[in-house]
């Protein structure tokens, strides 16, 4: 079983220059998991670069959470259709050779 790597929020903010409540808001919205233990609150490292995008486009943008949530909504369809063009090109090549 893979062992799973985890980041205290605390040391997310500091290395973010957040504030806990952004978290928790993200959180709020579905967009993090945070899970309690015995040393404190935490998030999986594998959580991170979607963490750290969702950092940049809220203060590069100034989207608040709830607008996160439509982005990361439109970005996951986006990517989905990206998928179903390749898929499509590809057999589309088939046909090209007859």
């Amino acid at each position: 079983m893979k062992n799973k790597t985890y980041i205290h929020i605390s040391d997310v903010c500091r290395g973010h220059g957040l504030e806990r409540t952004f978290l928790y808001r993200l959180r709020e919205f579905e967009l993090i998991e945070i899970r309690e233990t015995d040393s404190g609150e935490v998030i999986d490292h594998g959580q991170l670069p979607r963490l750290e995008r969702l950092i940049r486009l809220h203060r590069d943008l100034e989207i608040e959470p709830q607008g996160l949530l439509a982005v990361e909504q439109l970005l996951q369809r986006v990517g989905e259709l990206q998928d179903e063009i390749r898929m499509l090109r590809s057999r589309l090549g088939r046909w090209e050779d007859f």
